[in-house]
């Protein structure tokens, strides 16, 4: 297992969402987090398109944001990405890739001062190619009908985001790359919440005697994982088997609890081999109000 969670690629737009983005960042310090690189976009349709003010002021802003972590005891890079027509997913992976870091850090709400929405559609493009970990910070958006007057705020509080985890699994390699992680940061949990759905449209999902069976094996192995992560946690963990459509069960379980972090890997078994990510993953960080840290299939 060689994921860890030293230094992280942080996605930033410059905008009301960074500054709650940067405001979360000591929490990583239980993660294992020392060293941040603050990475912004910039899309020019033209060589020489950012001027040298504009440039200026970008650096400024952050290095404002540098200054504040170092404060806090992180060491701090800083990148300006400015590429003619860029696609923002996959400049912040390949600056990630540059800087060596571990994962990356987004928020999904935001509006970019240039005129470049970022921390919308850009975080789902990026979790759906990205070979790290991705953290989606949740920011919701206030109910003013005039967008000058609209405010973001986190959904939920970014500093206290491994008091309770949430851990969904369907068994499959990649959730059992994901449950590593879940170990790794368990120490720090109060509670760690394990989770397998039963997902309707599963083949013998409408036999009584097959899905009995099923509960029977499913059981067996919830009790394994369990078994292991109380070797390397006191945390309080909890199994559960729900019934139904998996992303309504995992984000309903998510809010009866309090769940603080969910972590699932972004591919899995799937039941018409159907991606993860395309799927029951994709929906989830749509619709989450926790934040979610997702973890890649294993890339070859």
């Amino acid at each position: 297992m060689s994921i860890s969670f030293n230094h992280a690629l942080v996605a930033l737009d410059l905008s009301e969402a960074s500054d709650l983005i940067v405001d979360s960042l000591s929490t990583f310090k239980k993660f294992g987090t020392t060293t941040f690189t603050l990475f912004t976009s910039v899309n020019v349709s033209y060589p020489g398109g950012l001027s040298s003010n504009k440039n200026e002021e970008i650096q400024n802003k952050l290095d404002v944001y540098k200054l504040l972590l170092e404060t806090d005891g992180f060491h701090v890079k800083t990148e300006i990405g400015v590429k003619i027509n860029a696609y923002t997913p996959a400049q912040i992976l390949e600056a990630a890739h540059n800087h060596n870091a571990d994962f990356v850090i987004i928020a999904n709400r935001g509006y970019n001062k240039f005129r470049e929405l970022m921390l919308g559609s850009t975080a789902t493009e990026l979790l759906q190619r990205s070979d790290l970990p991705v953290f989606l910070m949740k920011l919701s958006v206030s109910d003013e009908s005039d967008m000058s007057d609209r405010r973001l705020a986190t959904m939920r509080a970014g500093r206290k985001s491994l008091e309770k985890i949430l851990f969904p699994t369907d068994f499959s390699t990649t959730s059992d790359r994901a449950f590593e992680v879940v170990k790794l940061l368990g120490d720090k949990s109060n509670r760690i919440d394990i989770l397998h759905v039963q997902a309707t449209g599963r083949t013998g999902m409408n036999d009584p005697k097959m899905l009995e069976q099923f509960d029977r094996t499913d059981t067996e192995r919830l009790r394994e994982l369990k078994s292991d992560l109380e070797e390397v946690t006191n945390a309080n963990v909890n199994l559960k088997i729900r019934y139904g459509s998996a992303v309504t069960q995992i984000l309903e379980h998510a809010d009866a609890a309090e769940i603080t972090l969910i972590i699932m890997g972004s591919q899995g078994r799937g039941y018409v081999d159907e991606l993860f990510m395309g799927g029951v993953c994709h929906q989830v960080i749509r619709k989450s109000k926790t934040p979610v840290l997702t973890i890649p299939a294993k890339r070859n």
